[in-house]
């Protein structure tokens, strides 16, 4: 090939090059508003995780948030919803165990086992025990002991959900009748059936029934969690009554496999920084967690990975999964 040639080839494949670079500098990221995807409705505990990290992200991302509640199906919606969205990292999904038991149990439709892939923590968030202000059993044991003498009503997130296993190991634990499970589409909806009467308790996360808790309208019997939270001084924790039990939401931000890497490290260090900010921090301590909530990409995803192999042993022992 004549020289000539040969520097032309040169110079447009370096032409090229550049061409493709000036390409990637202009595809800024992100370049249009972030969905934040739940399964929550509005009001839920996953829900107001969603919105309190949004307060300060804007700043960090340089960009608006938005929440998409996608209830139903415990997590099942939320995955449809977000499996049609383009992967280039404008929509990350808030998911909780949930969502791990649903793909567990192979009905996450096209989201499967290990397409997700975590960014940060965001929450772990200890369950409570909570009747509502009107019922009869006014204290952990009032309710410890109508329990072991019939089926108590308890409302969950739908069948099958980390609340719905926390209810049977609570009653495993204690000794009591096996509860009557009522599934509903969110904790909001539980609060009100709880205020209203309808249910004899649930195990809520305290921010989902702050407001009623507040108001004399909710009353929390029992804190499962190691330490007695700030938020309720006066209710005992599950060890303090001897039951040997530990719950808790644990909640955190995921994208789905196929999203470019260096776009999921821009959403890491944006949303850690925005919940390492003051308003978040104060309302993790409000709700009685704490600032090691928060966790980076490389934690989480452990946390992921552990859980998905633990929740089939806790799925089979409730006969939902063979």
């Amino acid at each position: 090939m004549p020289a000539h040639q040969k520097t032309c080839l040169a110079l447009g494949f370096g032409l090229a090059v550049l061409a493709a670079g000036a390409v990637r500098a202009q595809e800024a990221f992100p370049s249009k508003p972030i969905e934040v995807v739940t399964h929550a409705g509005v009001g839920g505990g996953t829900d107001i995780t969603a919105r309190m990290m949004m307060v300060q992200a804007p700043a960090a991302l340089k960009t608006e948030l938005v929440v998409a509640n996608k209830t139903g199906g415990s997590g099942s919606a939320s995955f449809g919803y977000a499996v049609s969205r383009p992967k280039d990292g404008h929509t990350i999904m808030l998911i909780t165990q949930t969502h791990l038991l649903t793909l567990l149990q192979g009905k996450g439709g096209a989201v499967k086992v290990g397409d997700l892939v975590g960014i940060a923590r965001a929450t772990e968030d200890p369950q409570v025990l909570m009747v509502g202000a009107n019922s009869p059993y006014k204290t952990a044991q009032d309710f410890i002991a109508a329990a072991k003498t019939k089926s108590l009503k308890f409302g969950t997130t739908q069948i099958g959900s980390v609340d719905h296993i926390a209810v049977v190991g609570f009653a495993e634990k204690a000794g009591l009748w096996k509860p009557i499970v009522v599934p509903f589409r969110g904790g909001g909806d539980i609060v009100v059936n709880l205020v209203g009467g309808n249910l004899d308790g649930a195990l809520l996360n305290y921010a989902e029934a702050e407001s009623q808790i507040k108001a004399n309208e909710v009353r929390a019997l029992i804190v499962f969690a190691k330490n007695k939270m700030d938020s309720l001084p006066q209710t005992p924790t599950a060890a303090e009554i001897g039951i040997p039990a530990v719950y808790s939401t644990t909640r955190g931000f995921a994208v789905l496999k196929g999203t470019p890497e260096d776009r999921i490290k821009v959403l890491e260090e944006g949303l850690v920084k925005s919940m390492q900010g003051k308003i978040y921090q104060d309302y993790l301590k409000s709700s009685g967690q704490s600032a090691g909530s928060v966790v980076g990409r490389a934690d989480w995803q452990a946390e992921i990975d552990e859980f998905l192999k633990t929740g089939d042993a806790a799925l089979v022992s409730l006969g939902i999964k063979k």
